[in-house]
């Protein structure tokens, strides 16, 4: 066994390396892809994130319980074949959709270019969804059998899939970006598409060695349909709790849409009857923040006369503090547990934000409750930043760069922490019962989309640079809601919260009472020579 864990790492991480770097250049070109098919307007990205959220909310539960009833190595088949079947095929529709692009527009009175949206919109969606499950399906359920229990193993292969996947964010991009500026977006589509082709064979081939290499991954216990079954980790009372099959069994003379909404009920139920629900609300919680360098916070800093060359040397100084929280994860998880690392990780987090809401009143803030008032502003979208292409100059920007600073630099030290924190969470929920990992896992997916999701409307509803300090001050509690769900998790979970009790209670009871017994013979020794030395005064 000990040599068939030598050998795994390269097998593994080599399989999460081509994965994340397919996922990563089709993630940064779809949304450059319909950028360009709709000049001028952000309406098809739009409709293409805001379709991805609402369906990972509505089917994340669903795949996670297939997961949970399909054999492992039949769910990873078909999760990977689906999704690079899916991503080759919505290339390939980009690919003509630019090729046929003037034909589109102009014969068929521009429904045709609509159309093909539409169908790469689809295709997109339901290759995330595959995405989805094959995360599920390796990352969350794999990588636990092959841990073999340890959680400081799990905790370096944890860890090291996120390092890759932090990297792999940040090469990706450009090499996928130099291919669609300097040779043609047709070009970089059919590179994806083929790189999906390839990548699949090669993955399916290093993951068989895996399965071939650890004979555990093929036993699954499978819950008999009727039959209740205890929740890891939970006490008496929690453990005569059903599982999925138990709901779906009692309606199970009702209709075919009827059972489909009973299973979906039933996989929540089970999330939020789990003790490790507070811990996945804490994580979710994480997904409601503009505090992070996506496309708002950017846009945001843009608009504060940021210019677009120092963005991207923040955004990669904020990747590499990110990756060196994710490296430091397993020496946290070996030397305080994965609680108390998690604790730690919200609690950085946190200390680091304070600099974001300092931001909201520091010098050169634009923070203004009176731009409540649309009327109030003539132009919502009219940014300060107005640089030139040409000479790099700025004809405008904040009286004091201060407000922005201190932004973005409690943005960056805040990574750090980040990724500690959605390390320990996602170790958390990893660490479940094998008859329900894949249902607590796909619920989680949904969790995080239907905050993410409330963060857009958030910013729908306060869209102006005047009110971004609304949205600052909102994030800063999400996230501080974030940590008292942790904590809440580790209290239970743990008993306290204090860092210094596990090594109280490592002490001997033998020896907490005989400490208690020299206290009280010295309190009594204390009494006797104070009654020793006022006899005298009173004789």
């Amino acid at each position: 066994m000990a040599s068939c864990f030598r050998d795994l790492p390269w097998k593994l991480y080599a399989s999460r390396v081509i994965s994340a770097w397919g996922d990563r250049m089709w993630m940064f070109a779809v949304g450059l892809f319909m950028v360009e098919l709709s000049p001028g307007s952000l309406k098809w990205p739009a409709i293409y994130g805001l379709t991805q959220s609402l369906t990972v909310v509505f089917a994340g539960s669903t795949i996670g319980r297939w997961v949970d009833r399909s054999p492992r190595w039949k769910a990873a088949q078909i999760s990977l074949a689906v999704q690079n079947l899916l991503v080759v095929a919505c290339s390939v529709c980009v690919g003509l959709t630019f090729y046929f692009r003037e034909i589109l527009v102009t014969e068929v009175s521009g429904w045709g270019l609509t159309a093909a949206c539409s169908l790469i919109v689809i295709l997109g969606t339901l290759a995330n969804l595959a995405s989805v499950a094959s995360s599920i399906v390796v990352y969350k359920d794999w990588v636990v059998i092959i841990a073999g229990g340890d959680s400081q193993t799990l905790a370096s292969i944890n860890s090291t899939c996120r390092s890759i996947d932090l990297t792999t964010n940040m090469i990706a991009p450009i090499a996928v970006g130099q291919v669609m500026y300097f040779v043609s977006h047709i070009v970089a589509a059919t590179t994806i598409a083929s790189w999906n082709v390839l990548s699949f064979f090669i993955e399916c081939f290093f993951l068989w060695r895996i399965y071939l290499e650890f004979p555990s991954l093929a036993v699954k216990d499978q819950t008999v349909i009727g039959e209740k079954q205890p929740l890891q980790g939970s006490n008496d009372k929690e453990s005569d709790q059903p599982t999925a099959d138990v709901y779906i069994n009692k309606g199970s003379d009702r209709g075919f849409f009827a059972k489909r909404l009973g299973r979906f009920v039933a996989s929540w139920r089970i999330y939020f009857s789990h003790e490790v629900r507070n811990a996945g609300i804490g994580l979710a919680c994480l997904y409601m923040t503009v505090l992070g360098f996506d496309s708002i916070t950017m846009g945001y800093s843009y608009s504060q006369g940021v210019p677009e060359s120092i963005l991207g040397i923040l955004l990669a100084v904020g990747a590499a503090i990110g990756l060196l929280g994710s490296v430091a994860f397993p020496s946290f998880v070996r030397c305080l547990g994965v609680e108390r690392t998690g604790l730690y990780g919200f609690a950085l987090e946190i200390a680091s934000l304070t600099l974001c809401v300092a931001s909201v009143w520091a010098p050169g803030t634009p923070f203004d409750l009176s731009a409540v008032s649309i009327s109030t502003i003539v132009d919502p979208f009219t940014f300060q930043n107005t640089s030139s292409n040409s000479t790099g100059s700025y004809q405008e920007g904040p009286e004091s760069y201060t407000s922005v600073i201190l932004l973005l630099s409690g943005i960056i030290l805040a990574r750090f922490g980040l990724w500690v924190a959605d390390l320990s969470v996602n170790q958390v929920l990893q660490q479940v019962d094998d008859q329900i990992r894949g249902t607590i896992n796909g619920v989680q997916s949904s969790m995080n989309m239907i905050f993410d999701t409330a963060k857009f409307l958030l910013v729908i509803a306060c869209p102006w640079p005047q009110t971004f300090g609304i949205l600052i001050c909102i994030s800063f509690t999400a996230i501080c809601a974030g940590w008292l769900f942790f904590a809440s998790y580790s209290l239970k979970k743990r008993g306290h919260l204090l860092p210094f009790h596990k090594v109280i209670n490592t002490i001997p009871p033998e020896q907490i009472h005989q400490i208690k017994m020299e206290a009280k013979d010295e309190k009594n020794d204390e009494g006797a020579v104070r009654r020793n030395s006022l006899s005298p005064s009173q004789t």
